[in-house]
C-alpha cells in the first residue's frame, strides 16, 4: 500500500496562514545531538513547533502553549539558534511550502523589512544529505539579490 503524503501534508501545514502576520519573539531549536529536530517560533500568536512528520519525509506545524525551556541533558538539547536571530522582532508577511515528500518539503518564512531574507526549515531528505543523518531537519537561510551588480554598475552608480 502506498502513502498519499499529500493528504497528511494538507493536514500537517493547516496552520501556515495563522503563521502570517505573526511578530517573532524568539527562536529555539531541538537537537537529538547532533540532529535538529524541531523548531520553535515564539510568536505574538502562540509557539509554531515546525517538525518532522512520520520519518521526517514531509514537515508538519503544531501550536502548543508554551515555548520549550533552553536545555542540555544527554544530547537531547534545546537550545536558540543564533543565525536566525536577524528574524527576531520581525512580522511574517507570507509563508510558502517548498519541495514534496522525500524531496525536500519544507517552508519558506518570508518577513517585513527583509526581502532579502528567508528562513527555510526543509526535511534532511532533500538530494544528497550527510552520512548517518534520518528524520531530522535541514535548517537554512535564503539570501535574494534583486539588482545585478558588476564592478561597472557600481562605478556608475556612485558618479550619480
Amino acid at each position: 500500500m502506498e502513502t498519499d503524503y499529500n493528504i497528511y501534508i494538507k493536514e500537517s501545514m493547516a496552520l501556515i496562514k495563522k503563521m502570517i502576520g505573526a511578530v517573532v519573539k524568539e527562536i529555539r531549536v531541538n537537537i537529538v545531538d547532533p540532529e535538529f529536530n524541531v523548531v520553535y517560533l515564539q510568536t505574538d500568536k502562540g509557539v509554531f513547533a515546525i517538525q518532522g512528520e512520520i520519518g521526517g519525509e514531509y514537515l508538519g506545524i503544531y501550536l502548543l502553549e508554551v515555548l520549550p525551556e533552553i536545555t542540555n541533558q544527554n544530547g537531547y538539547m534545546i537550545v536558540s539558534y543564533p543565525v536566525y536571530d536577524c528574524f527576531i522582532g520581525r512580522r511574517i508577511c507570507e509563508v510558502h511550502q517548498i519541495g514534496e515528500a522525500w524531496k525536500g518539503h519544507g517552508i519558506e518564512i518570508c518577513f517585513e523589512t527583509i526581502p532579502e531574507r528567508t528562513l527555510i526549515v526543509q526535511s534532511i531528505y532533500s538530494g544528497d544529505k550527510p552520512k548517518d543523518c534520518e528524520d531530522c531537519l535541514r535548517l537554512g537561510m535564503g539570501v535574494y539579490e534583486f539588482i545585478y551588480r558588476t564592478k561597472h554598475t557600481e562605478t556608475d552608480r556612485s558618479n550619480r
